[in-house]
């Protein structure tokens, strides 16, 4: 539904690294979604890996071909669902707005998006969509996961599917290679989102300035792994209303650089002592004890995570099994 699920992204996502360890069973073909496309066209792909975002949301500006292909192929086995979104809680109102009222989806607000005019003549390309969302049994949901985290908890977040459908996937043991500790770190954290709520309430309890992993469209993950190897930490915000945290690359990039994180310690307590210390407990350490809290978060989360074997295994679940089930 978005850019970043048609076109693979300079910049490091889920969906590119998906893109990545898929390849190795066949080609994969990125393509923008197009409303004059056929089931036929379709049919001829062994799976549709499908990119979902909120519909109502800004990001979602491939839309309405989406909806298209929702409508085509929703009750097909090979549609699987990719909910990545940076605010996994707008899916479901989202939803549930699209679902109550579909002109909503309509609206001059949307004018400049691709498909417009045509689904305006043909609003049914919209209408069958949100009808399957409605009444038809939602395909595999694939989502990236954390080791805090559960299907369980995500499907409940997400208010759409079925748990049993909600897959979570980490592939960070494949990316995670530390380097050497840098010495001389400058006394500020480094911080994704930086205009998060939460961020508003921690500086209540930090000293240390806070500078942003990314400034503006035109830095990229260059920019951020250079902000957060200088810093002394990198705090990663839950989402916002505190739903979860989320996956990022910029936790790779911290482990790799033995960089310290500190995020939302109600989803991380009970997951690791390392991981559930407040930004005020790592600014009162040392460099070296900081330097010893990063190789312990990285040794604990690495412990946690699936071997290559065990993704292999899950990834041909999803493609095989789960696609037969639906036969």
């Amino acid at each position: 539904m978005g850019s970043h699920h048609c076109k693979k992204p300079s910049n490091v996502s889920f969906f590119s690294i998906l893109d990545s360890f898929l390849s190795q069973y066949g080609e994969v073909v990125w393509k923008s979604p197009d409303v004059s496309w056929t089931r036929d066209d379709l049919e001829k792909y062994d799976q549709i890996i499908f990119g979902m975002l909120p519909p109502t949301s800004l990001s979602a500006n491939k839309l309405y071909g989406a909806l298209h292909v929702l409508g085509l192929m929703f009750d097909s086995p090979k549609l699987k669902l990719v909910v990545d979104s940076p605010q996994v809680w707008q899916y479901k109102n989202s939803i549930a707005a699209s679902v109550k009222n579909p002109s909503i989806l309509f609206g001059n607000f949307y004018a400049k998006r691709e498909g417009y005019q045509k689904v305006l003549k043909n609003p049914a390309i919209v209408e069958k969509a949100v009808a399957h969302m409605l009444v038809s049994e939602w395909p595999t949901i694939i989502y990236p996961s954390l080791p805090w985290n559960s299907d369980e908890k995500i499907s409940s977040i997400l208010g759409f599917g079925t748990k049993n459908k909600v897959v979570g996937l980490n592939f960070d043991s494949l990316y995670i290679e530390p380097e050497s500790p840098r010495i001389g770190r400058k006394d500020y954290w480094s911080v994704e989102n930086i205009k998060s709520s939460w961020i508003d309430t921690l500086n209540k309890s930090t000293v240390f300035p806070k500078e942003p992993t990314k400034l503006g469209r035109k830095t990229d993950d260059n920019y951020a792994l250079e902000t957060i190897r200088s810093g002394i930490g990198l705090i990663l915000p839950p989402q916002e209303r505190n739903s979860t945290t989320w996956w990022n690359y910029r936790i790779i990039q911290a482990l790799n650089t033995s960089t310290p994180i500190a995020t939302y310690w109600q989803d991380t307590k009970n997951f690791s002592d390392s991981w559930s210390l407040l930004p005020y407990q790592i600014e009162d350490m040392s460099p070296a004890q900081r330097q010893q809290l990063a190789s312990t978060q990285r040794g604990v989360y690495l412990e946690a995570l699936p071997s290559n074997k065990e993704l292999q295994d899950e990834i041909e679940k999803i493609l095989i099994v789960s696609t037969l089930e639906r036969i």
